[in-house]
């Protein structure tokens, strides 16, 4: 039997939040499919960690996705240097716990301007290229907070913003598909990453685990799977939609 052949060799990949967790796994998914990838992440640091094994076609870059003009010109760095972008993965997040009446104005402006505005920047800074080549993948990172108005450990503002991400999703797939260009959600239930082990601990996690029906925490591994789907052709005619990633949490 073959494997599927998703022709993702020689494509450009830019993947945010690539330091660790689901986004380090991403761009060695995507490395390992023969894409040339840049981890970026505004820890520098960790996104050369995360890079230092995957060989010469990963690169770290630093990147604060919720500043425009930053994004802007890390984007025209890699288009000059490689005259593409094939793929987009806004990764980059971060999580809100805590009570909604204990959450304050700087809360909410923390998480919008990395888990929105950091989705609408990347993406806005892409679309040239893509627009050029009349092809393109974007993929976003959203949760199934985006359903529930929060995960369990993600409150009200972080499932919010993820339902943004979902509603942009659909908006820029509208938009975009006559120029050849795919727009997709991957939501994923809780997994095992830095962002969620501090909440865990054995206890929780087979409290948890038991209210999956296939039994387990989800792994990085899981989501980037699936986004080497999505940034391939084998998914051309899927644009649009969200899939959810949850181990069957939603259908309890």
């Amino acid at each position: 039997m073959t494997s599927l052949d998703l022709h993702l060799k020689g494509k450009v990949a830019l993947v945010t939040g690539a330091a660790s967790g689901f986004g380090s796994a991403i761009a060695m998914a995507l490395v390992t499919e023969g894409c040339t990838a840049y981890l970026a992440d505004k820890n520098l640091a960790g996104a050369e960690a995360a890079r230092s094994s995957l060989g010469e076609r990963a690169h770290a870059l630093e990147i604060d996705v919720g500043d425009a003009d930053d994004v802007a010109a890390k984007v025209e760095t890699i288009a000059a240097r490689h005259r593409r972008i094939d793929i987009l993965v806004n990764n980059a997040g971060i999580l809100k716990v805590g009570a909604l009446a204990d959450s304050t104005v700087t809360d909410w402006d923390q998480v919008c301007r990395v888990n929105l505005s950091g989705v609408f920047y990347c993406s806005k800074a892409v679309i040239p290229q893509m627009t050029k080549a009349r092809s393109g993948k974007i993929i976003n990172i959203a949760s199934i907070s985006a359903f529930r108005g929060g995960g369990v450990f993600g409150n009200v503002l972080y499932g919010t913003t993820k339902a943004g991400v979902v509603a942009m999703t659909k908006g820029f797939a509208r938009e975009l598909g006559p120029f050849g260009i795919n727009v997709n959600a991957i939501a994923p239930g809780l997994a095992e990453t830095g962002m969620t082990n501090q909440y865990l601990n054995d206890e929780r996690r087979r409290q948890i685990s038991q209210s999956i029906p296939i039994g387990r925490l989800g792994a990085p591994t899981d989501i980037a799977q699936l986004v080497t789907f999505l940034a391939s052709d084998a998914s051309a005619y899927i644009t649009g939609e969200t899939i959810i990633i949850d181990g069957g949490f939603l259908t309890k």
